[in-house]
């Protein structure tokens, strides 16, 4: 019995010196970027941000154009507030599909998917981000803007931006 104890121990070895470590670039990034701190607004402060979020809105990444917007479209589903947003330019791009849960009218969580590709970024890969992010549009901005803003696949700033109707 004691070979083969050793016999298997030498095969975990082994096997776990092939195991490579899990990077941004192999495994998606799941977060959770809810604020204790932020309360839902009264009813009808919800019902008039949600009104002003249902609809067409410019989309952006900065990487990809602050000239050439995308579109996110906000819609009532079967699940809730469902969001698909997409901006593409020269094979750069940025995508969210996912749901939106209103916190007040400056204020919501978006849980989904979110797929930036920039060439000159993570080395033209895509970076695959998961989970639930909050959009807030601070002091007199025009947009909400995706937190945190750290890019998960490389070391730079990504303003996904969702803009107000005009």
């Amino acid at each position: 019995m004691r070979p083969v104890k050793r016999l298997l121990s030498a095969l975990l070895l082994a096997g776990l010196s092939c195991l490579q470590p899990a990077t941004a670039q192999n495994l998606p990034s799941i977060v959770d970027m809810r604020d204790a701190s932020l309360q839902t607004g009264s009813p009808e402060e919800v019902a008039a941000a949600e009104s002003s979020l249902l609809g067409r809105h410019m989309f952006s990444l900065q990487w990809v154009s602050w000239e050439r917007f995308g579109t996110a479209t906000i819609r009532r589903g079967s699940n809730g507030l469902e969001i698909n947003a997409y901006q593409a330019l020269d094979g750069n791009y940025v995508k969210l599909d996912g749901l939106i849960e209103i916190i007040d009218r400056r204020h919501f969580y978006f849980t989904g998917n979110v797929v930036t590709r920039v060439s000159y970024l993570n080395n033209g890969q895509a970076c695959e981000r998961s989970g639930t992010f909050l959009f807030q549009a601070k002091d007199a901005r025009r947009y909400w803007r995706m937190q945190p803003i750290g890019n998960p696949c490389d070391n730079a700033a990504d303003y996904i931006d969702i803009y107000f109707k005009r």
